[in-house]
């Protein structure tokens, strides 16, 4: 401890006693100079600030000063482009719509009365009476000639008497063997094509135009076909000697495209023997009974008996109109889900066209398989191949080949030589159909014929039909004219 003097211990004694006032002078000197110190630095911070702001401000008021000034005309310049938008996607919408015109060329085999009121028919118009009578007793020839279009037999009425040994199946009354035909459509799904366009009581004007629509269809794909197996000579040389299903709109249309929920990928069960179990399909493609579709009056399992008119069915359609009903998976979104009646309307992939799905199930040359790829991508409409199977049934791989039949379940056999490279083959897509312009549904309106560019004048006149396509002008209208595809 430090020892304090003894003199020094009082004047100690008067510091400790007023050591407050003693240093309090000497705040004011530390503190002032710290107080300056920040003012000065707030003081430049006020400074820039301030000067930033005013250079803002000035440019505005520059702004201000130009004329006209720009504000002015922006909320009229996007009027303008928008309609300029509108007015181009309107134009397109016409070139699609026009481009398919020979695909809707109605059979002159129904009367020149027919054709000229069907093709000014307006969206909401009604057909009269006696022409739903015509469609309904003129349709079924049309149907049958698809057979003979694709370049094979016609099984859709069964025949009496002898059986054909060419074909398998029992000949019409009077009618001899066709050997050298190129392929063979299954009977059975045949009928099932005819059936869906046999009805008992006359139509209504929607059930005449969607199937008239489903005809052109089936006539396109039959088409290609032909094409394929254009200079066979017979089965044993062509490149699809043989179709076991032809479907489109509601029969081919998936509740599960791609069957993502595990339907199309199958693990063969080992026997006891140590074979394995061919693999079984979970439901038979195109069925109309598969679970999870709504009822459509058209087809049958689905809450009709087939070829049943709509008024036969209107109590067991589901609620809605019948028209609704008639509509039901008849087509397909981008993604293909298929579109219950009352989406038709009201989908915006369903606004523009209408895409009807399709199924084509033959036996193929493997070998010309792509070039059948390509033939449905260079269609005239617009024919995106989605999904496409090789083998998708049991013992499909390395069928034999020569003159085919069916057998009862469907399956095919052989009667002569084998054609080591036939595989089954399982195409699935969608065909895109223009539907009629219309101006109100993209807010189009006629006072803005005026907005925008000119829209770009449409092309020639459409080209000759490709060899070896059937001519425009055929009983179901078959089209000549190409349109971009993606296959």
């Amino acid at each position: 401890m430090i020892q304090i003097p003894e003199n020094v211990r009082p004047y100690l004694d008067i510091v400790l006693r007023h050591h407050f006032w003693m240093l309090l002078p000497l705040v004011p000197l530390l503190v002032i100079p710290l107080v300056l110190m920040a003012n000065g630095r707030l003081v430049s911070e006020i400074s820039a600030a301030r000067s930033e702001i005013e250079g803002r401000t000035a440019a505005l008021r520059g702004v201000e000063g130009i004329q006209p000034h720009p504000n002015d005309e922006w909320s009229a310049e996007i009027d303008r482009s928008t309609k300029a938008v509108k007015r181009e996607t309107f134009a397109e919408w016409q070139r699609f719509w026009n481009e398919q015109k020979p695909l809707r060329s109605w059979p002159t085999a129904l009367g020149a009365d027919f054709v000229q009121r069907a093709e000014t028919l307006k969206a909401d118009g009604k057909l009269p009476r006696k022409l739903l009578e015509r469609y309904q007793n003129g349709v079924r020839p049309l149907v049958r000639q698809l057979p003979k279009r694709m370049g094979g037999d016609d099984f859709m009425v069964d025949g009496v008497g002898a059986v054909d040994p060419n074909a398998g199946r029992p000949l019409m009354e009077g009618e001899q063997p066709r050997p050298g035909l190129p392929v063979q459509w299954s009977a059975e799904d045949q009928k099932k094509v005819y059936a869906s366009f046999n009805w008992s009581t006359p139509p209504t004007t929607l059930q005449v135009l969607l199937a008239q629509e489903e005809l052109w269809v089936y006539g396109v794909l039959c088409d290609s076909v032909a094409r394929m197996n254009q200079g066979a000579s017979g089965q044993y040389n062509a490149v699809i000697p043989l179709v076991e299903q032809l479907a489109v709109g509601y029969p081919a249309a998936e509740d599960d495209p791609g069957a993502s929920k595990g339907g199309r990928i199958f693990i063969p069960t080992v026997q006891a023997g140590g074979g394995e179990l061919p693999p079984q399909e979970s439901f038979a493609p195109g069925d109309p009974a598969a679970g999870g579709r709504p009822p459509n009056p058209r087809f049958s399992g689905a809450g009709a008996p087939t070829g049943a008119s709509p008024e036969d069915s209107a109590a067991q359609a589901p609620v809605g109109s019948v028209d609704d009903g008639l509509r039901n998976w008849i087509y397909v979104s981008f993604d293909g889900k298929p579109l219950a009646g009352p989406e038709v309307a009201t989908s915006p992939d369903a606004m523009m066209s209408h895409l009807m799905p399709f199924v084509i199930r033959a036996v193929v040359d493997e070998r010309k398989l792509d070039a059948w790829l390509v033939d449905l991508a260079k269609s005239p409409i617009p024919i995106d191949v989605r999904q496409v199977r090789v083998n998708p049934q049991a013992g499909a791989g390395g069928l034999p080949g020569g003159e085919f039949q069916f057998r009862s379940e469907g399956t095919v056999a052989a009667t002569a030589t084998a054609r080591p490279y036939d595989v089954t083959v399982e195409l699935r897509g969608t065909v895109g159909l223009a539907t009629q312009p219309d101006p109100a549904k993209i807010g189009f309106e006629a006072n803005d014929a005026g907005a925008g560019p000119e829209p770009a004048a449409p092309d020639g006149p459409p080209p000759a039909a490709p060899e070896g396509q059937p001519a425009a002008g055929g009983p179901v209208g078959p089209v000549s004219r190409r349109w971009g595809v993606t296959a």
